[in-house]
């Protein structure tokens, strides 16, 4: 059975009209998510922000559950076991013809990051709601404090693609063969280069520099085809050739790579680990501090 593709991202005007059409978030055909988060670890996406006002029928897709840091690595989100992802997923009673569409109440990067996710794990039916809760309020709609019942559990297949995911071994790899564009979605500073307050910035080798925040309008809806693609020509990217995303901890990096595939390039692996990971491991000598 062929599985329709679906739009990297949607509208709050598609989503309003998904919704009110009967049985489909009940029927399993569609699963809204609000994924709210933030790094600091007593912030809790579901009391912060879910809890005090939610998409009706949108349930709270912890990331932290997924990726809970361990003390003896420096990667600051790490990717779930697959058991786990399926195991989660099929408690929100996502199956793999659902159409996932997640959202959050911030800047669409823990959105992004979950969009990243489902496609790693092999499901393509996913999109992000462009401008997330920002946009959903602005637009006039409404939300509520009220948790839908618990879904009934269902059964999702994992098929991981190891493609879309890049390890620090493998990312030595690539920049000491200058095989691949990297794209660092840190800001320029501080976080790419170093600065008098911040001494711990720095980027990999050859890493060409595509803001976060340059990704997105004003109203934090993310930008047309023609100035995302202004963007990738600015920093000298070639979406012709291989790219890897990366940034600092695994999340930004996602939005890059949801970019990429808004202009047709749609399988940009992510290094996880990032600079978190990098910064932590690699030698002196892979550590670009000033500008080049």
């Amino acid at each position: 059975m062929t599985i329709q593709r679906v739009a990297a991202l949607v509208s709050t005007s598609w989503l309003k009209q998904r919704l009110a059409q009967a049985g489909a978030a009940s029927k399993g055909q569609l699963r809204v998510l609000d994924t709210s988060w933030l790094p600091e670890p007593h912030v809790d996406g579901y009391t912060e922000f879910y809890k005090k006002g939610h998409i009706e029928n949108s349930y709270f897709f912890d990331l932290k559950k997924l990726s809970k840091k361990r003390p003896d690595s420096p990667i600051d989100c790490p990717i779930p076991d697959s058991n786990l992802f399926q195991e989660y997923v099929e408690s929100f009673g996502i199956n793999n013809n659902t159409h996932v569409v997640a959202y959050d109440s911030l800047n669409s990067r823990s959105s992004m990051r979950t969009w990243y996710l489902f496609r790693l794990f092999g499901h393509d039916k996913v999109s992000v709601l462009n401008g997330g809760m920002t946009q959903w309020l602005k637009d006039g709609n409404h939300v509520t404090q009220v948790e839908p019942r618990p879904a009934e559990k269902s059964v999702f297949s994992v098929n991981l693609r190891s493609e879309l995911l890049k390890d620090f071994k493998s990312m030595m790899k690539l920049v000491q063969s200058q095989d691949v564009q990297i794209i660092d979605a840190r800001p320029a500073a501080p976080g790419f280069y170093t600065t008098d307050d911040d001494p711990s910035g720095g980027h990999i080798p050859g890493s060409k520099n595509i803001p976060f925040p340059t990704l997105f309008n004003e109203d934090m809806t993310v930008k047309s085809e023609v100035e995302l693609q202004q963007l990738f020509d600015a920093a000298g990217v070639d979406l012709t050739k291989p790219v890897v995303a990366t940034c600092q901890r695994g999340m930004t990096a996602c939005a890059v790579a949801l970019a990429a595939h808004i202009l047709g390039k749609v399988d940009v692996p992510v290094y996880n680990g990032s600079w978190c990971e990098w910064s932590a491991v690699a030698p002196a000598e892979y550590l670009v501090k000033t500008k080049q």
